[in-house]
């Protein structure tokens, strides 16, 4: 039996005069929830993991885009990754961190530039490598989650236009098909493309990127071959690794934002947030529809809207102006949206593996009480009959992140990025806890606030 309290406390009660007459669902005492003190326990089976990326973590990545990016001073600070975390040779340290922190899961990503160094010419000693590296995984009882694409191209393929030429599309299939005669074995879930209209967005439509081209055109040129990519890869991917008694897994990773009107009954603020959730959440699954057997979803942002037709830079209002809690990053800190999200993707009647999510905060201040409210908004939506399969928490080290440098420290565990060294946060130790449990335990809940009910 779980423990429970009754919280029912005796009261004034009203004479029977001055109830006489009034309905029952007013004169009936109402039956207090018991407060539950048992662990929240998720599905046998569930993931639990971290993610990383390789140009993120790994270090020594040279030979694509965004290195070349970097050189060029186009990062805050004019930073460029280096030895970023000195994952490529740190792997097993940092798998052993893992393999403590209770996860049976992680999600990495291959760099295609190590990979295929030149068109059509593939590296078998990185291929090695990686094969080592997934070898670790397995040795340590962690499912593998690999991305083949995580927002780096070989130079060769961006000084052929990237992914706004015909061609890339093609390449793509080419290194997937070796990617997978190589190293599938050893690969429990495919992830073909991560974040595929944050991409179109940062490259073609801000320029905050590589290539850097302010340009619709070659967005919906890049946005076609993106789909086309990963519908191809998907099928090649399950050409060569399907058996009789086995049907790999392959998906996308999609971020997906939750928006919220300011004018919550306007009917146009309604209208708008619909099209964006259209455009931005749904639009990419529409164009490969039929190549997913899962839906991976990375969670980090929540819009609130301002709907002003003649002033679209307003669109989506700056929540620090309310001082709304926000990460290091200045994105807001929303754990519903996750339930939002989740449930909003139930219409596929697909499985759902939350392939991101975390937060920016160098002190780990925040990171406790973040992760025990995402896990609950999880839990709430398991029950609501959203069928999730695992979580990924961004990121397993603080890492390389992109135009913003280091700067924006996601890591459980906290690098010294001078020594190398690792040490592990304090939610490090509440994650793990988490995942020991498969579940989330009653005492962890002084992070979200106690009086939280269930």
């Amino acid at each position: 039996m779980p423990h429970v309290h009754d919280n029912h406390h005796e009261s004034e009660t009203a004479s029977s005069t001055e109830l006489a007459g009034l309905p029952s669902y007013i004169t009936e005492v109402p039956q207090a929830r018991p407060h539950i003190h048992e662990t929240r326990k998720f599905p046998d089976g569930f993931l639990w993991g971290t993610a990383t990326s390789a140009h993120q973590v790994e270090g020594g990545n040279t030979n694509n885009d965004w290195y070349r990016w970097e050189q060029q001073g186009r990062v805050l600070d004019k930073q460029i990754s280096g030895d970023a975390c000195d994952h490529y040779c740190r792997y097993e340290q940092d798998f052993d961190l893992a393999a403590e922190l209770g996860n049976n899961a992680h999600r990495l990503s291959l760099e295609w530039s190590r990979i295929e160094p030149q068109p059509g010419e593939f590296d078998l000693d990185q291929v090695l490598h990686y094969r080592r590296v997934l070898e670790a995984l397995k040795k340590r009882g962690l499912k593998t989650m690999v991305t083949l694409w995580h927002f780096t191209l070989p130079l060769w393929v961006a000084d052929r236009g990237g992914w706004s030429s015909r061609q890339t599309a093609q390449y793509f299939v080419r290194y997937t098909e070796f990617v997978a005669r190589e190293l599938g074995d050893l690969v429990d879930i495919w992830i073909t493309i991560n974040e595929p209209m944050i991409y179109l967005t940062q490259t073609y439509g801000t320029g905050a990127w590589p290539p850097g081209q302010k340009n619709i055109w070659r967005f919906l040129l890049a946005f076609k071959q993106l789909a086309r990519a990963h519908k191809n890869a998907y099928q090649q991917l399950h050409s060569i690794l399907d058996t009789k008694t086995n049907r790999i897994q392959v998906g996308i990773a999609k971020n997906v934002v939750t928006y919220e009107p300011y004018r919550r009954y306007s009917e146009i603020d309604s209208l708008f947030i619909r099209l964006m959730d259209r455009l931005f959440n749904h639009q990419f699954f529409k164009w490969t529809k039929r190549h997913h057997d899962f839906i991976g979803i990375n969670y980090y942002f929540h819009y609130r809207i301002k709907y002003r037709p003649t002033k679209a830079a307003q669109f989506f209002f700056e929540v620090h102006t309310e001082n709304r809690e926000v990460s290091d990053l200045g994105w807001e800190i929303y754990p519903p949206g996750i339930f939002d999200a989740l449930l909003d993707f139930t219409r596929y009647g697909l499985p759902i593996y939350i392939t991101e999510n975390g937060l920016a905060s160098a002190d780990d201040g925040k990171r406790p009480r973040f992760l025990v409210s995402m896990v609950k908004e999880i839990y709430h939506a398991i029950k609501a009959g959203a069928d999730v399969r695992g979580y990924f928490h961004w990121s397993l080290l603080d890492n390389f992140e992109w135009e913003k440098g280091f700067g924006g420290r996601f890591g459980l565990i906290a690098v010294d990025f001078q020594t190398q060294q690792r040490t592990p946060r304090r939610s490090y130790y509440v994650y793990q806890n988490i995942c020991q449990e498969n579940g989330l335990p009653h005492d962890l809940l002084k992070f979200a606030g106690h009086g939280v009910r269930w």
